[in-house]
């Protein structure tokens, strides 16, 4: 017999109740297992555990030596017990989210879910931080082509606009060509972010390579520079809609240019219960609250 939380809970019982049939029906189990598990201690540690008078049973001296170690033992392992049961309940109210895109919109759309789930915690994870898109939870980012696949969902096609001071001579056209723009100066993220990628694959298809002048991936800091006459930029027109109040933004004339933006999910593992509520919660709402704040500026 291995010294165990078991046994030692079935002693513990015995020493309680100083009876064994009392003490064996109390745990459930017959009476001759709880006489061998006595035993089998008592061969373990070399000691006598019980006196037996008649029918009861009393503590020897090792008897309560062992009765008050196994008292604390018994607790710490409650104790533990407990603290897993929180941790995994803590797990299951926590979302990671790691946010690529939507920057502007999402922290109000997120303050919207949590109206409905106040318990949920949802833990950001933004671009410059290091996160494993098999271990993230939920991943919001954007692509220049459509992505539907086991762990991804593409929530809606979102056009580019070209953002210009109001002191632009072009600022007044119903659109612009991409390909009259080649000697721009622009205002671009840095190398690595997915919006880069998409400026310059499309200005690739209009025959130049960008010349980026400044780099930043703060909507707001593009549009002061924007505002500032330091150069253009290609920016999305629904959820960037409030970074560029006070500026030009037309439509490109001479190509569709737009960028998908996508929900995934992560590969590994399952996902918690508030990691599940939310990702349903983005997928059957993004695009309506999207198209609500933004659609009184660019109507669709």
């Amino acid at each position: 017999m291995k010294l165990n939380f078991t046994s030692l809970e079935y002693f513990r019982k015995a020493a309680k109740m100083e009876h064994l049939t009392k003490a064996a029906e109390a745990l459930h189990i017959a009476q001759p297992a709880l006489s061998r598990t006595i035993r089998g201690l008592e061969e373990e540690l070399g000691v006598t555990l019980f006196e037996r008078e008649g029918r009861n049973i009393h503590l020897t001296r090792d008897g309560h030596i062992l009765l008050k170690h196994a008292e604390n033992f018994l607790q710490e392992y409650d104790e533990m017990q407990k603290e897993f049961a929180d941790s995994k309940n803590l797990q299951q109210m926590t979302v990671n989210l790691a946010i690529h895109s939507a920057t502007k919109l999402i922290p109000s759309f997120l303050a919207e879910f949590r109206k409905d789930h106040p318990e949920a915690m949802l833990e950001i994870i933004n671009p410059k931080m290091e996160a494993s898109p098999k271990h993230t939870d939920l991943t919001l980012y954007s692509t220049i082509h459509h992505v539907e696949n086991e762990h991804t969902v593409t929530l809606f096609r979102e056009n580019l606009v070209m953002v210009l001071p109001l002191s632009d001579r072009h600022a007044r056209l119903p659109y612009i060509n991409l390909a009259d723009f080649a000697d721009r100066n622009y205002i671009a993220p840095p190398k690595g972010f997915v919006l880069r990628d998409i400026l310059e694959t499309y200005c690739g298809k209009a025959g130049f390579s960008p010349k980026i002048v400044m780099e930043s991936d703060n909507p707001d800091t593009i549009h002061e520079f924007v505002n500032a006459g330091l150069g253009i930029a290609l920016v999305p027109q629904m959820t960037w809609y409030n970074a560029y109040s006070g500026l030009a933004s037309l439509p490109v004339g001479d190509m569709d240019c737009h960028r998908y933006l996508n929900l995934s999910w992560k590969t590994e593992g399952k996902l918690s219960l508030s990691a599940v509520l939310l990702r349903e919660y983005i997928i059957d709402h993004f695009w309506e609250y999207v198209r609500e704040k933004a659609n009184s500026e660019f109507p669709m």
